[in-house]
């Protein structure tokens, strides 16, 4: 009896360390398994490693000096557990002062060093960096007849990507952006990675609204092979860029693009008398979701959310035989997590997860600020200082009934702000 109480670690059972193993997701905790001895070693190495929610990267609060010599600035970040509570992953690297505005798959963070400009895409897993763009030229409207003008600076607020950036010359990348240093400033930008990793690559712009002068952008994704921009007024302009190429000198552009604008119908329930803190587009099994987020009633002075909707794009022809574009109110999530943020949202199935008991929901974090070139253009230790809000985290779970709750569990509410970035998702 005694002898068996202490039987070593390491002569667990076969079938023990393999659920063991199974019940780890988490790839820095497996790394801690793999440590343990050789036999745990061999066994993490066997089961493949389970498909990767995102994280959640958290700035600290400021960006002043570290006071010990030999140590850096680092990033949080977190993994999300089933039960909604958060694991802190212990990993990250100097990354300055810089602005997270972006994410995409394979481990791609895109950031502005100086927070206004020196915009690039960095790859956690491999070090790997590519320049994004801090000019743009501007044309007319998008029948690019007219000149293109001067290069003018910009600030990108979101972006994402037509494929996995650094695998092919034919990956192109959208934008939402906006100048701190003009009032007339275009809302989008297109560029090529052709020539990321040796210079910033020249970006694309147009002078002219498609969705109207009074309309502003809200996000962007990449779906069924175009471009996708959300308006205030929940209308989308899709671009299908067919040819994008810069002269040798990166002064000048040639472009093929298809532009069209589509005046989308709200069907469905009543929506929230809650004013809207934010609309995201997210593709879940390959259709396209709209989520809208509302503010809430608590803290009084700068409200976190308060509750979400969510519709579905939908088509219908009406009596004359026209298209009629639609948002299609759900009233369940069907088993879907949805990460939601500028860019870089994301649908997952729970079912794909079986055993790590995470249920669906929607999962935000604090992007207040994330917009507001006014913001950014402030100093982190000079009145009015720059403040970027962080409180506002954590998960939406719906509950079934009349009328239908909806139950929060936060993250971080008592993290303020960062001088220095808003949150963001990871995704590995």
């Amino acid at each position: 009896m005694a002898e068996s109480a202490f039987r070593p670690w390491k002569d667990l059972h076969a079938d023990l360390l393999n659920e063991i193993a199974r019940r780890l997701p988490c790839p820095v905790d497996r790394l801690g398994m793999s440590r343990t001895c050789h036999d745990w070693w061999f066994v993490v190495q066997r089961p493949p490693l389970p498909r990767q929610l995102p994280w959640l990267l958290l700035s600290e609060t400021t960006t002043s000096p570290v006071p010990w010599p030999c140590r850096t600035r680092r990033v949080s970040f977190y993994c999300v557990l089933g039960n909604g509570d958060t694991h802190n992953l212990r990993i990250g690297e100097d990354t300055g002062n810089s602005r997270f505005f972006g994410s995409y798959d394979g481990g791609w963070f895109m950031l502005a060093r100086g927070q206004t400009d020196g915009h690039m895409l960095l790859n956690l897993h491999t070090d790997r960096r590519l320049f994004l763009p801090d000019h743009i030229y501007c044309v007319a409207s998008v029948a690019v007849g007219g000149g293109v003008r001067t290069a003018m600076s910009i600030s990108i607020l979101a972006a994402t990507f037509s494929s996995p950036p650094g695998r092919n010359a034919q990956c192109f990348g959208a934008a939402i952006v906006d100048s701190p240093c003009s009032i007339r400033c275009p809302q989008l930008a297109f560029w090529s990675m052709e020539v990321a990793g040796d210079r910033p690559p020249a970006a694309m712009g147009f002078m002219e609204k498609l969705c109207g002068p009074s309309s502003r952008l809200e996000d962007v994704i990449h779906h069924k092979g175009a471009f996708h921009f959300l308006t205030n007024l929940e209308h989308v302009v899709v671009y299908d860029i067919s040819n994008l190429q810069e002269n040798e000198r990166g002064t000048g552009m040639r472009l093929g693009i298809d532009a069209r604008h589509y005046e989308y119908l709200v069907q469905g329930g009543p929506r929230s008398s809650r004013s809207v803190r934010g609309r995201y587009l997210v593709e879940s099994g390959g259709e396209l979701l709209m989520v809208v987020r509302f503010v809430g009633d608590y803290p009084r002075w700068s409200p976190h959310t308060g509750g979400f909707q969510v519709y579905q794009a939908t088509q219908s022809l009406t009596g004359a035989g026209l298209v009629q574009h639609a948002w299609t109110e759900l009233h369940s999530l069907d088993g879907r997590m949805l990460f939601v943020g500028r860019g870089c949202s994301r649908s997952y199935n729970v079912a794909d997860f079986p055993g790590f008991g995470f249920g669906e929901g929607i999962y935000f974090f604090d992007d207040r600020n994330s917009n507001d070139i006014g913001m950014m253009s402030l100093y982190a230790h000079v009145a009015p200082r720059r403040r970027y809000t962080s409180s506002d985290n954590g998960r939406c779970r719906w509950v079934e009934g009349e009328p239908r709750v909806q139950v929060f569990r936060r993250w971080f509410t008592r993290k303020k702000y960062s001088d220095y970035s808003t949150p963001m998702w990871f995704i590995p």
